[in-house]
């Protein structure tokens, strides 16, 4: 990783600066529809069931639109995926993550349009839950489950559902954890994002006020759960130069809490954490190692 031979502000104003370049790929945007089509859509009846999910090479076990994780229809009821123990709180056809029908939907996957990429220069590259790896353009979708990265000229910028942004900076791998937003189930409204290697700038949206609870970022060494901020998360998994290995976080306005496996630190608008592999934390100064503000 080549980027802590440059300030990280200097990047982020690249970022912030840019008009934008979508490099060339399908002339046609990648939406989630297509990129996770329909069990219904594929060659007859997929192994798994009627809607089911592939994971079973047959109907049984799983039921009609299971999953194949259970010998017998419930729990999860009719297409549910075991998690839950009823129907009522798996959905028809859902994907028993949530205790109401969407996300997933009658017969649906679960799989939902978390945003678009709005900016890219360089290459990015995806790698869905099926595995298969595209190149992204601006105006594609980003899906929930994808694994996004970065080659070692390029930058990114996301814009999500609820309006919350994110930008990638070169050699920088994310994954899609989580992701739901409505307006009208705020408690339902969740997501998670986790960042393995390089860095990112973070401008909450409205998951983080309305149910900051469950909006967050991972890293292999910290969790991270935000309050309406604006802030900067750099993993590095070896050390680079007199930078320890680990994972850096500055905030630039509102709050976070760090956690790791020892300690919680909260932090504020000017502050800046690092947590080492090994999970000991502590406040640092000089800009939170490579994440300085812009």
């Amino acid at each position: 990783m080549q980027l802590r031979h440059l300030p990280l502000a200097a990047s982020l104003v690249l970022i912030l600066s840019y008009s934008g370049i979508a490099y060339a790929a399908n002339p046609v945007p990648r939406t989630c529809s297509s990129a996770h089509a329909s069990v219904f859509e594929q060659n007859s009846t997929p192994s798994g069931g009627t809607g089911g999910t592939g994971h079973e090479p047959t109907i049984p076990p799983g039921g009609i639109g299971g999953t194949g994780h259970e010998p017998t229809i419930p729990p999860g009821g009719i297409g549910g995926t075991e998690l839950k123990a009823s129907i009522e709180n798996s959905g028809i056809g859902g994907t028993g993550h949530e205790p109401t029908t969407p996300p997933g939907g009658i017969g649906g996957t679960g799989i939902m349009a978390a945003g678009t990429l709005v900016n890219v220069n360089g290459v990015v590259t995806v790698e869905d839950y099926s595995k298969q790896k595209i190149q992204l353009a601006s105006g594609d979708e980003i899906c929930l489950g994808d694994r996004i990265a970065s080659s070692g000229d390029a930058k990114a910028k996301i814009l999500f559902a609820d309006g919350a942004i994110l930008y990638l900076l070169k050699n920088t791998e994310i994954s899609l954890t989580e992701y739901y937003y409505s307006a009208k189930e705020p408690k339902l409204n969740r997501s998670l994002v986790t960042l393995s290697k390089g860095d990112i700038r973070s401008v909450s949206g409205k998951i983080s006020k309305l149910n900051p609870q469950k909006y967050s970022f991972q890293t292999p060494a910290s969790t991270i759960r935000v309050i309406g901020t604006d802030f900067l998360v750099t993993h590095l998994q070896q050390q680079e130069g007199a930078l320890e290995a680990g994972t850096y976080t500055k905030v630039i306005s509102g709050e976070v809490s760090v956690q790791s496996s020892t300690s919680t630190i909260k932090l504020r608008a000017g502050e800046s954490s690092h947590v080492m592999l090994n999970g000991t934390q502590s406040i640092i100064s000089g800009g939170g190692g490579t994440c300085t503000a812009p």
